[in-house]
């Protein structure tokens, strides 16, 4: 069983949540030590109730399936697992002994060599300035130019066509890793919002949790004004929709915030966090009336602007598991997730149902190669341009940075 290779992951994993979950990890480890497996079955089955869709969990959960003679609950969490980590050789692993000459098995296996098969882009294009390590992106179709926001610096990069990036706008107070980025419905200001987190160069402990949202003259690159929030927040993402209203999302308090064209202040909108893990990208349909929201651990929800109403998307495809979208976007009665929560890391276009809160189909757009951790993207001319490689994976465990390459990949969906 591969569980002791992952416990140290999963209790780093628990540190932010509750000791239960880490204390119930360890009395499953304990109890599969002790040849306990139906003990190890059910604290693995409590904690993938409590915190869903771990990697770590779901594989063990498989593990103990198999060996207490549950082989038909083993294959069907090994097939939840793989939609995760299709990577894993589970065939060697002693546990599922008994599912090897299952006809299930053999399908599982070939489902798995699919799942990790490389499906390239046709179009992609690389921009410079990985050392600043992006992470959102945006156009100005007015100024011809991309605006590229830095985790590392906090510093928003302007690239036009055929000249070298120029640094339009650096860290000011209040602001730190640059997370999302906006330009404006009517191209005169440029949003961001940015988070304190380890990974900015200048990090302050002190600032741990702290949040802000910026906005700046798109013309001049002047700062004009600086919504901040201390403590226990992380605005991962934001948009704006065409009358001027900017939302934005917070994956640590798991709440939605926005400032009203007309008030003009950051305010609440929404507390999620008793249905929603972690907050991450948001997407307006082509109403402007329902925004949908990713989940890393769950999958995706709808957000009604007028009544409040949250629900969860209904799976009604195969072989779906809404798992690790950071960037999601809205096209044609579709969602396409950048998913850098599986391995291999895809994008996957999801076909919404007429009443837009059920998925029933999918389309692997890219999956594995030169696809690197894809973060978010800006549409210029009905095609999606994202982020391939933004390198979290860079850091040494000191948090030195020390990025492979120079360059951003930028993959294209037409």
């Amino acid at each position: 069983m591969k569980n002791v290779i992952y416990s140290l992951l999963i209790l780093s994993a628990f540190a932010s949540s509750s000791q239960s979950l880490r204390e119930l990890y360890q009395e499953g480890l304990k109890a599969y030590d002790e040849k306990n497996y139906e003990l190890f079955t059910e604290k693995m089955f409590t904690i993938d109730t409590m915190r869903p869709n771990y990697p770590a969990v779901v594989y063990n959960l498989a593990g103990g399936y198999a060996l207490t003679g549950q082989s038909s609950k083993a294959l069907k969490t090994l097939e939840k697992y793989i939609l995760m980590d299709a990577t894993q050789d589970f065939s060697e692993d002693a546990d599922f002994t008994s599912l090897l000459e299952l006809e299930r098995f053999t399908a599982l296996k070939k489902k798995q060599s699919e799942l990790t098969e490389t499906i390239e882009l046709k179009r992609t294009y690389e921009l410079s300035i990985l050392s600043s390590h992006p992470e959102s992106i945006t156009y100005s179709e007015k100024q011809k130019s991309f605006y590229i926001g830095g985790v590392r610096d906090g510093s928003i990069w302007e690239m036009k066509e055929g000249r070298e990036p120029k640094l339009w706008a650096e860290s000011p107070k209040n602001s730190w890793s640059v997370m999302g980025l906006q330009v404006s419905a009517d191209e005169k200001t440029l949003w961001a919002c940015t988070s304190s987190m380890n990974n900015y160069q200048d990090y302050n402990q002190s600032e741990e949790g702290f949040a802000s949202v910026l906005k700046y003259d798109l013309k001049n690159g002047k700062l004009l004004e600086t919504y901040a929030l201390p403590g226990g927040h992380n605005f991962g993402d934001l948009i704006t929709d065409k009358s001027g209203n900017i939302y934005v999302s917070d994956g640590t308090a798991n709440k939605l915030y926005w400032i009203s064209d007309k008030k003009g202040e950051l305010e609440e909108l929404a507390d999620l966090s008793n249905d929603i893990f972690n907050l991450q990208g948001l997407t307006l349909d082509d109403t402007e009336k329902n925004l949908y929201l990713s989940d890393y651990i769950e999958g995706i929800y709808r957000f009604n602007l007028k009544s409040k109403d949250l629900e969860k998307l209904k799976i009604k495809g195969d072989d779906i598991l809404i798992k690790g979208i950071d960037g999601l976007y809205f096209t044609d009665n579709s969602l396409i997730g950048l998913h850098n929560g599986t391995n291999p890391n895809r994008v996957i276009k999801y076909k919404l149902s007429e009443d837009r809160n059920a998925i029933i189909g999918k389309e692997v757009l890219a999956q594995g190669g030169v696809l690197g951790e894809p973060t978010q993207g800006v549409w210029i001319d009905g095609s999606l341009h994202f982020i391939m490689n933004s390198p979290w994976g860079a850091y040494d465990q000191d948090g030195n940075f020390n990025p492979e390459s120079k360059s951003v990949n930028i993959g294209v969906i037409e």
